[in-house]
């Protein structure tokens, strides 16, 4: 059955060229865009009032002080670098949402051009177009592993950057490191015409989704989805099913998005994985998704989650 376009970052129109980084002289490729970062929030220019990447033609005087990048790879047959200025302290704007859930703040650099303003990928999602997802998601994903890997797993020493910024060497044993993502199994779980959605501590109010989970080792997808619906809210699953995935860098992960029928009702909440969970009716699921019901809110457009629950109130899953 046709589902249509994929999820968000799901469009790979990203070409990755890892030839290129085993170059000693990546920095002199030709033809480039340049894209900057920030703290975690990518540069954004606006178009009436929709979000697109900033990408500069050229090393600006601003730019070339800059020297921790990763070459992403080609978009629209131009070589993307991804400049990191988290040092930089005259970004201006408030700082204080950042690495929050819902961080809709804009901040901006006086040097930058006007109109640009570094912001939350995530805030952005159900605004940003497909065609510039997956350049952003892999921008996102690879800045959150540089931030959170800076350190040999095998003996301690401080790693250093290679091959364009998509492996880390250790300075004293030579162990090599990568870029990894965590494998996430998300459930769209029915039952006749309800499905069961839960919604995690912290959220914004009245917000709920699909219940998900880390697959674990030796696991299959099925068995991932059983385990994690029976562990969160007690419920048994039958006939799962795979429909797609998605590529979730905040801040590493892939979803595995699957359907699964009930085989039960009653639920036993783990309240210390869910704050609640319900069994809504899919008149209501219409309601909501169509701001008709303000008594609880889906997941935010552009997640797997939201696509999975769109797919099942059209009936096509």
């Amino acid at each position: 059955m046709d589902l249509g376009p994929p999820p968000l970052f799901s469009l790979i129109n990203l070409k990755r060229k890892a030839h290129f980084r085993n170059s000693k002289q990546v920095m002199r490729i030709k033809n480039c865009y340049h894209l900057l970062i920030w703290r975690g929030k990518l540069l954004f220019g606006f178009n009436d009032g929709k979000p697109f990447p900033y990408l500069m033609n050229q090393r600006t005087t601003f730019t070339k002080k800059l020297t921790t990048y990763i070459f992403l790879g080609e978009f629209e047959n131009k070589n993307v670098f991804l400049w990191d200025m988290s040092d930089s302290s005259d970004v201006l704007g408030n700082t204080g949402q950042i690495g929050s859930f819902n961080d809709a703040d804009r901040n901006y650099h006086p040097d930058l051009p006007k109109g640009t303003y570094f912001c939350d990928l995530r805030n952005l999602l159900p605004v940003l177009n497909s065609k510039y997802a997956n350049l952003c998601a892999t921008a996102k994903g690879m800045y959150e592993w540089h931030k959170r890997v800076n350190f040999c797993q095998s003996c301690g020493g401080k790693l250093s950057s290679e091959k364009a910024g998509w492996e880390k060497t250790c300075i004293k044993c030579n162990f090599k490191q990568f870029p990894r993502i965590d494998p996430v199994v998300i459930m769209l779980i029915k039952r006749g015409n309800d499905i069961l959605l839960g919604r995690s501590h912290g959220w914004p109010e009245k917000m709920y989704s699909c219940l998900a989970g880390f697959i674990e080792p030796g696991e299959t997808i099925e068995a991932a989805a059983e385990r994690e619906a029976m562990e969160e809210s007690g419920i048994k699953l039958k006939n799962v099913r795979y429909i797609t995935s998605q590529p979730w860098p905040f801040p590493a992960s892939l979803m595995m998005g699957c359907t699964g029928e009930a085989q039960n009702r009653s639920l036993k909440i783990d309240k210390d994985e869910l704050e609640d969970a319900i069994w809504v009716s899919k008149e209501q699921v219409f309601r909501a998704l169509n701001g008709l019901d303000k008594s609880i809110f889906m997941a935010r457009r552009g997640a797997i989650a939201r696509y999975l629950i769109e797919k099942w109130v059209a009936g096509l899953i």
